[in-house]
């Protein structure tokens, strides 16, 4: 059995170890229900209505996906926008950190308020919060980009935007963690 297999062994004995022994620690101390169900009763539950949850699990897979997706979107042009230039880099990440450090759970309120309960603000609340990491990655690793790269793109007669695009953002990608 090579590593790698023994390592995935492991980790599936230790989460099956993990439901076992909360479920015979359950039973053995006599722990209530209404105070830490077992496993088995919430795999039970969760299968007896199964039909009532599922269009809500969907709704909050769909404001996710799409808040996710435009969270990316604006945080590659933003990121772009503030690491292709040193000086828009010195001048907008000490905002981007100040807009970062506002909970994101008192923005919410804000949301609806403007936009009324709904899909609008869920989707804006899961853009925002994955909008900031985005934007200080590209950000900084378009800052960081080594200098002779974009010279020989220049040498080359390219133009900004496919500096940004061949270089910058590849480089980009492949320096994030």
């Amino acid at each position: 059995m090579n590593a790698q297999l023994r390592r995935r062994f492991a980790s599936a004995a230790l989460i099956i170890g993990f439901f076992v022994f909360w479920e015979l620690a359950c039973i053995a101390f006599g722990i209530r229900d209404i105070i830490l169900p077992r496993p088995t009763q919430i795999v039970a539950t969760l299968l007896q209505r199964m039909p009532a949850v599922w269009p809500h699990a969907l709704q909050t897979l769909y404001t996710t996906l799409v808040g996710f997706a435009l969270g990316i979107a604006a945080g590659v042009v933003l990121g772009s926008l503030v690491g292709s230039s040193k000086l828009a880099y010195d001048v907008a990440y000490p905002l981007l950190i100040g807009f970062s450090s506002i909970p994101k759970v008192a923005v919410v309120p804000i949301f609806v308020l403007w936009f009324g309960a709904g899909t609008v603000p869920a989707v804006l609340t899961a853009m925002i919060l994955c909008i900031f990491p985005i934007v200080v990655n590209v950000a900084t690793g378009l800052a960081t980009t080594e200098p002779e790269l974009e010279d020989v793109m220049r040498a080359l007669k390219a133009t900004r935007i496919e500096i940004l695009t061949n270089v910058g953002l590849p480089r980009t990608a492949r320096a994030a963690p």
